[in-house]
Order: C-alpha cells, then structure tokens, then sequence
C-alpha cells in the first residue's frame, strides 16, 4: 500500500513537471551561428551553430538588419554570422529578428570607398 502511494505521489509530480514544460514552449531563444542557407521563397534559413544546424522559418514581419541597416531576407548573406531570435510555436521554430554581423571584408570596403 505504502508502495503504491508513493509511485502515484511520483507520477503525479512527473505530470505537473510535463505540464509545466509544454505549457511555456513561446520563450524566446537566441542562437549565434554561420548562416549556411537562405530561401527568401520558403522564408526560411538554416543556421550552423555549434550544437548542429538549425532551420528556422522567419516570420513575415521579422526584423533583419545587418549593422544599422534594415535588411530583407533575400539580402543576407550565405556564410555571413548571425544571430537569430526565435520562438517554438507547435514544434517549429519561428524567427521574430535576424541580426546578420557586417563582415570585416565588408567594412574594408566601405572605409577604402571614403
């Protein structure tokens, strides 16, 4: 009796635990990593980060810039550093802001046109 009292006072605990885990899944996340694809028809890129690659649709009206500069999706880069802000709407993976790193060669450009 003892016995069975305690397996349902665990598996009543292990519930609540699993309720509270899916029930906070709009959390946002920050990842950091190479952009290694990017399908402006789909809207959607992937991203290499150090756990493995990421793909993550990016919202309609997300905000993408690079540096201070407003940005369409179709004008990032493949192989540019990003950082992707996003959250987990059923299980996919949705990206509110994109904020692409300006490349070093980039700024090179840029002071060597001054």
């Amino acid at each position: 009796m003892k016995f069975l009292l305690t397996t349902m006072a665990v598996l009543a605990c292990t519930g609540f635990l699993l309720a509270q885990e899916s029930a906070a899944p709009n959390t946002e996340t920050t990842i950091m990593g190479s952009v290694i694809s990017i399908d402006a028809v789909t809207n959607t890129i992937i991203v290499k980060e150090k756990k493995g690659e990421d793909t993550i649709s990016v919202e309609s009206g997300a905000k993408i810039v690079r540096g201070k500069k407003n940005i369409t999706l179709g004008d990032m880069k493949t192989g540019s550093k990003a950082t992707v802000i996003y959250t987990t709407i059923d299980g996919m993976k949705m990206a509110s802001k994109i904020i692409e790193k300006i490349s070093v060669s980039t700024k090179k450009k840029k002071t060597a046109a001054k």
